[in-house]
């Protein structure tokens, strides 16, 4: 059987855990049992909360427990300001023959950045990044932005897991440190005078926990099941729209998407049934795609733009020229798990283009912010790029290029995100020159490409496993929220959708 179509998926499955058998690590009321190494940021108990504050010119601060802790199951709550990167030590040491005492350690990562990396396993002061989550889209988009999240750590020996709002997130063997202190970290700020704050609170632990206490892994539905059931049927939600586009997720499960002619990004909310208007004069946005911490993404064909929006404020550019020259016309983008953005620059106007190439660019966004970077050209040898989607390993990157009727792979370079080694994956209709728009992919890594008449579906492998017929020509498609195995599709004058055998990614 392939590995690659017959995946495990780690849901939570929680044990019966008596509550008496965790004991608080924080009353409520004072810091007794806890002590402060590392910087002098601020810790106070506010409303029952430890609340860390940052202070300039400090470096990392810890407030950590007086007592070390070896296997454990460890649960509190955690709230962190969106501009501060912060993290929950464990099995963490401070020695006098290690860097003068340096804190150093096992991480529950805090990223309430576009990277969203919150609940990967970092070592602090030692060897870094040990388990990220660039290719767990699930857990990045599992945290809360501006709001308390459950935070769940199983130390078991050398297996380490981490899980954030109930989604697993990290999942690591390692033996380096079998025990150490927990520790509450507020990261150095530099010479911030802001004040920037996390709080933690309900935190409680379970010793030596047993087999039965552990979250235990299950097997994820049957990966051989047709994921196009044969019965499956294209329903139309609303019509009436000049041309459809750009489908998105929200992280609240609702559905945006573009009327490029008529300059508006419209939501659907699967809740009520009911499309409303989010945005009028859009730059021709024609692509959507949402960040893990909610922010709006979106290609402005007409601007020559990519924008970032957050709620209902201003739509900022974050790439706006490459060479010095303007874009041909943004069209589609994906994330790369790392906080960079893939976008496609066809040019479908009738004037000369503004770039010598059609090309795929890539956006470094630093630290993950994604508030612009350096704009890379990584893809130009397609015809007219258009859809594109990274693959759920991160390390490949498609591209539909409406120009050939193809889909091309490239593989993604880890360090620098360079895409090598183009070849076809797949093709559409025999006889057709041109074909090809926007796609998705399931959970398994099946891509979903529109083209023609059709919604193509191909294995991790390019082989066709089925084709969805739309009664108007789809140009774009994206999955419902998890569990609700529905696929929206954006057609023409109408915005479709079709309830499937599998899920979207996330």
């Amino acid at each position: 059987m392939n590995l690659r179509t017959c995946l495990l998926a780690f849901l939570l499955s929680p044990a019966a855990i008596h509550a008496a058998d965790f004991v608080p690590l924080f009353d409520g009321k004072t810091l007794n049992g806890w002590k402060q190494l590392g910087g002098t940021a601020k810790y106070e108990i506010v409303d029952e909360a430890i609340v860390g504050t940052s202070v300039p010119d400090t470096p990392n601060s810890f407030l950590c427990t007086e007592k070390d802790y070896g296997n454990f199951i460890l649960e509190l709550e955690v709230m962190v300001d969106s501009r501060l990167n912060s993290g929950i030590q464990f099995r963490s040491e401070s020695k006098a023959d290690y860097q003068n005492g340096r804190v150093h350690g096992l991480q529950f990562e805090l990223d309430p950045s576009d990277r969203a990396w919150t609940g990967g396993i970092y070592e602090e002061g030692r060897r870094g990044w040990l388990n990220n989550l660039e290719a767990n889209d699930p857990a990045r988009y599992a945290f809360k932005r501006d709001a308390w999240n459950r935070v769940r750590i199983e130390a078991n020996g050398d297996h380490l897991r981490t899980f954030l709002n109930g989604v697993p997130a990290g999942d690591l063997k390692d033996s380096m440190t079998p025990k150490g202190f927990i520790a509450l970290q507020v990261h150095g700020v530099g010479k911030e005078t802001t004040p920037m704050s996390v709080k933690w609170r309900n935190i409680r632990i379970l010793e030596n926990p047993k087999a039965e206490d552990l979250t235990r892994a299950t097997k994820a539905q049957d990966s051989q099941a047709a994921p196009v059931p044969a019965d499956a049927k294209v329903e139309l939600v609303q019509g009436g729209f000049k041309f459809t586009e750009g489908p998105a997720l929200a992280i609240d499960g609702r559905i945006f998407f573009t009327d490029i002619p008529n300059n508006r990004i419209h939501i659907y909310d699967p809740a009520s049934g009911q499309i409303s208007v989010h945005r009028e004069n859009t730059g021709g946005a024609n692509g959507l795609m949402f960040t893990p911490t909610g922010a709006l993404l979106a290609c402005e064909g007409t601007n020559r733009l990519v924008t970032r929006q957050v709620g209902t404020g201003e739509a900022v550019a974050i790439a706006k020229e490459h060479n010095g020259a303007t874009f041909n016309a943004p069209n589609d983008l994906d994330l790369d798990g790392k906080g960079g953005i893939y976008f496609t620059d066809p040019n479908y106007r009738k004037e000369a283009p503004t770039q010598d190439k059609e090309a795929v660019y890539y956006i470094a966004t630093g630290k993950g912010n994604a508030q612009g970077g350096k704009i890379t050209r990584v893809v130009d040898d397609c015809v007219k790029p258009n859809g594109v989607i990274v693959s759920l390993d991160k390390k490949t990157l498609y591209v539909c290029d409406n120009g050939a009727n193809k889909v091309r792979a490239y593989d993604i370079d880890p360090k620098t995100a360079a895409c090598t080694n183009g070849r076809d994956f797949a093709k559409m209709e025999e006889g057709q020159a041109r074909g090809g728009d926007g796609m998705t992919i399931d959970e398994r890594g099946n891509l979903y490409v529109t083209a023609q008449k059709f919604i193509w579906v191909f294995s991790p492998e390019g082989k066709t496993l089925a084709k969805i017929e739309v009664p108007e020509g789809p140009a774009n498609c994206v999955f419902g929220a998890k569990g609700t195995q529905t696929l929206y599709i954006t057609a023409r004058t109408g915005f479709y959708k079709v309830k499937l055998a599998v899920d979207g990614r996330r």
